[in-house]
């Protein structure tokens, strides 16, 4: 997991060079703004430049996403209270913070209601936390928060759903504030259950971002609920909510929905709540549904496999654990598309010939440097499994957006030799790729996993085909 950069994520590389400040700027690009706006919070302190452009930023519907992007996830780190290894030290926090405060204050006054709007769960929620030990305004700012940011409203577009488990992170520390952070908590656990995305196979990005952003939420407002009761039933009810809302391997290909959310309210890089769940049970329930939830978590982090087997092993004595192990991945995997593509070598890769096997996929361009980087390791897993297993397992990668000389050049100077196809511009939608690299595992009954993005795929791929 890459730890958060204060300054930006990198959504945009390239900072602009700023002009001299003038009473209007020209219109510029939304990327323009964001990297004017960073240069002005980081490089150059200028809070008046700064506001101007973000100003412009979230003035304008065209750039919203951008602005919701650069206030809630980049700006609003500014504002977080937290501490922990890692972490920026509190002296450049506070002096970040000196900057940041008097440009939230001057949104929060400006003309345009869109510039109001966007900051306006953000303040509350710092608000919140300077009053963190005074009851009455605490109690006056959660229900205002309640009011305008929670009731009738969408909780997602300027993330008011995220500001509101952070403040009921504050209030419930107050045993004075228990019946206010029950009604807080349940109004959210109304409003993300009411938001729930239901996805296709032809859903965009955003909705498959909003789709991890609120099973994200929703799975973390039953956890804090759960910390609420006494009642065991009530308990385990709340803690498998959160366990089955926790990130699962669609949601894991769209962590940049969740991530910062996952930051600012646990500090940690908490991205489920797996274990909690499985702790309860372990102490309370049958083994059989403690083997059942634990195929469930190894099927998403393969690492809990092991666990799985020792359990299997006492629930099911004297069957095949492979069996179960693969039968639990037929249940969960997609159907796969046929692939049939030329390879470099001239010869036709057909996946029907490797039917009982697995194969891994892999959509890489020379053009994309996260795929070289990760080349190396490419072709050692090719040379020690691809070829040693091939009984078992094969590698194909597809080069896309891509011409066969770039990439029998490249091959031929690095001195690769993994087996590459280039792509028909089809075979990429077929499998829904949204980002390069990706890695795709077929299973031997032709269904398919997509590797998440982000994980050592060469342990994740090696533990999932691992069946004895």
């Amino acid at each position: 997991m890459k730890k958060i950069v204060l300054s930006s994520f990198g959504f945009f590389i390239l900072l602009c060079c700023a002009q001299a400040q003038k009473p209007e700027l020209p219109k510029l690009s939304a990327g323009d703004y964001f990297n004017n706006f960073q240069r002005f919070t980081n490089e150059s302190p200028n809070i008046n430049a700064a506001f101007i452009n973000v100003q412009k930023l979230a003035s304008n519907p065209e750039y919203e996403p951008t602005a919701t992007f650069l206030i809630h996830n980049s700006f609003a780190q500014d504002f977080v209270q937290r501490s922990g290894e890692g972490e920026a030290p509190q002296e450049i926090l506070a002096k970040r913070r000196w900057i940041a405060r008097p440009i939230l204050d001057k949104m929060l006054v400006d003309t345009s209601i869109l510039v109001k709007q966007q900051v306006q769960p953000l303040f509350l929620l710092i608000k919140v936390q300077e009053a963190a030990n005074d009851l009455e305004q605490l109690t006056r700012l959660t229900n205002e928060f309640i009011t305008s940011e929670i009731d009738g409203h969408d909780v997602y577009r300027y993330r008011a759903g995220r500001y509101g488990l952070s403040i009921l992170n504050v209030i419930r520390r107050h045993s004075e504030l228990t019946a206010l952070s029950l009604r807080l908590t349940n109004k959210l656990e109304a409003r993300l259950r009411q938001g729930q995305v239901i996805v296709t196979d032809s859903s965009s990005r955003a909705d498959l971002d909003k789709r991890a952003w609120f099973r994200f939420l929703f799975a973390s407002v039953n956890f804090l609920k759960s910390e609420q009761t006494t009642d065991p039933q009530q308990k385990e009810t709340l803690l498998k909510a959160a366990f089955e809302y926790s990130p699962d391997l669609v949601d894991k290909n769209h962590q940049s929905g969740y991530f910062y959310d996952m930051r600012m309210l646990w500090g940690n890089e908490k991205e489920g709540f797996q274990d909690e769940y499985l702790k309860f049970i372990t102490a309370s329930t049958d083994k059989k549904q403690v083997m059942i939830t634990l195929l469930k978590m190894a099927l998403v982090e393969p690492s809990f496999k092991e666990n799985l087997r020792a359990v299997h092993g006492e629930v099911m004595p004297g069957t095949s654990f492979g069996d179960y192990w693969k039968e639990g991945i037929d249940a969960s995997a997609i159907k796969a598309p046929p692939v049939t593509l030329k390879l470099l070598a001239k010869n036709q890769f057909s996946s029907q010939s490797y039917s009982g096997q697995w194969i891994l996929v892999d959509f890489w361009g020379t053009w994309c440097k996260p795929c070289r980087e990760e080349h190396p390791a490419l072709q050692k897993f090719y040379d020690s499994t691809a070829v040693k297993k091939s009984k078992n397992i094969t590698l194909l990668t597809i080069a896309c957006r891509d011409t066969e000389e770039k990439v029998m050049v490249y091959m031929t100077k690095m001195r690769y030799s993994f087996p590459v196809a280039m792509s028909d511009n089809k075979i990429e939608k077929s499998f829904k790729v949204l980002g390069y690299p990706t890695k795709i595992l077929i299973t031997p009954t032709g269904k398919y996993i997509t590797v998440p993005f982000g994980v050592d795929w060469v342990s994740f791929v090696n533990k999932y085909v691992e069946t004895n």
